[in-house]
């Protein structure tokens, strides 16, 4: 590593890191204000408290990197440009792309280190989270009515109910799905009702579905025990699966899986694609904060540290709009993800281009 790379590292690393805490104490705080009153209410403890917001910080890490980055690239790289350090640079023969190099890696490495802790880290952290909040911030575990739910076993066996009344632990017009390693379903039970009765499901008044080589075969019944001892009633009625708490892969399992079933996972889709997009904002938050000031002069860089600023807020309005469209079907779910990422890294490169070398 050279001493310009160890240099701008240097200068950049400790904003860095005071940037993501202070993000990270802010969202908390935030947060936490909103949520005082159920703490208060339902006599959460503050090691529960500690615990949901501990398991909390993955997320919050993962959310708030591009913009800390930006502003540290913001107070670095500008930094070096109001000290005329970067003209020094220029001047002894060192281009800007050769002075930006260190910077865009270390983006590089937070995008990469974001994608790592979306895949191994941040489902299991989710999941946790959000059991918390419905079981002992929320109390939500103890509604009676719950309608859409579905759930998905280890083996791959998929539950999808209209409506759940854990009281009287029945189901309505419920279907199970089974499915082989490639995602095809091998049978698929159709009834009107389900009640969890000795420790398993039983199933009136439906239809059972077997899928082979050959054909389909189909058998009607009134009654059928086919043996199901989970999900619990309450593992069911809890809530519905959330994006985070699936790593990549589980989460495209889960997409076949619904649409074998008739469901339009779309906005799932959606979310599949931005669990790759979303961290690379970083990256091009980076070029598009150290290009504008990399030029500014000592009295435009409060202005080019305003425009980088407004680029981020159009940044995120962008991903928004994006999503929605990709949502109503507007736009395919892998533009709707990337879209923001096309537009502005296509500005950061176009500004990098024309900056003075």
């Amino acid at each position: 590593m050279s001493i310009i790379d160890t240099y701008a590292l240097r200068k950049i690393g400790g904003p860095l890191a005071i940037m993501l805490c202070l993000f990270a104490g802010i969202f908390v705080l935030v947060d936490l204000f909103d949520h005082a009153h159920s703490f208060i209410d339902n006599d959460v403890t503050l090691g529960v408290v500690f615990s949901y917001y501990a398991y909390y910080l993955p997320l919050i890490v993962v959310l708030t990197s591009p913009v800390a980055m930006l502003l540290a690239t913001l107070l670095a790289v500008g930094g070096l440009a109001k000290n005329n350090e970067l003209m020094a640079l220029k001047g002894s023969g060192v281009s800007l792309y050769r002075i930006l190099a260190p910077v865009l890696a270390l983006a590089v490495a937070v995008s990469l280190a974001n994608v790592l802790i979306g895949e191994l880290i941040l489902p299991s952290a989710t999941r946790h989270r959000l059991q918390i909040k419905e079981t002992t911030i929320s109390r939500r575990a103890s509604e009676v009515v719950t309608t859409d739910p579905v759930y998905v076993s280890p083996d791959g066996t998929m539950f999808h109910a209209r409506r759940l009344n854990s009281r009287t632990r029945t189901l309505e017009e419920i279907t199970v799905e089974e499915f082989d390693q490639a995602n095809s379903p091998t049978s698929r039970i159709d009834a009107k009702s389900a009640v969890w009765e000795n420790g398993q499901w039983v199933f009136y008044d439906g239809s059972l579905r077997r899928f082979t080589t050959t054909g389909e075969e189909v058998t009607n019944f009134d009654t059928l025990e086919p043996g199901y001892s989970e999900p619990l009633p309450g593992e069911l009625g809890v809530r519905k699966l959330h994006p985070d708490e699936m790593p990549f892969r589980e989460l495209r399992s889960y997409i076949l899986k619904l649409r074998a079933t008739g469901s339009d996972p779309r906005d799932l889709t959606v979310q599949l694609r931005l669990k790759i997009a979303f961290p690379f904002i970083t990256v091009i938050m980076t070029l598009l904060g150290g290009t504008l000031v990399a030029g500014a002069r000592r009295s435009g860089f409060a202005r080019s540290f305003a425009a980088a600023l407004a680029i981020s807020f159009f940044y995120y309005g962008a991903l928004q709009v994006g999503q929605v469209l990709g949502r109503q079907g507007i736009l395919m779910p892998w533009l709707a993800a990337w879209i923001s990422n096309i537009i502005f890294g296509g500005i950061g490169v176009g500004l990098l281009i024309r900056a003075p070398k």
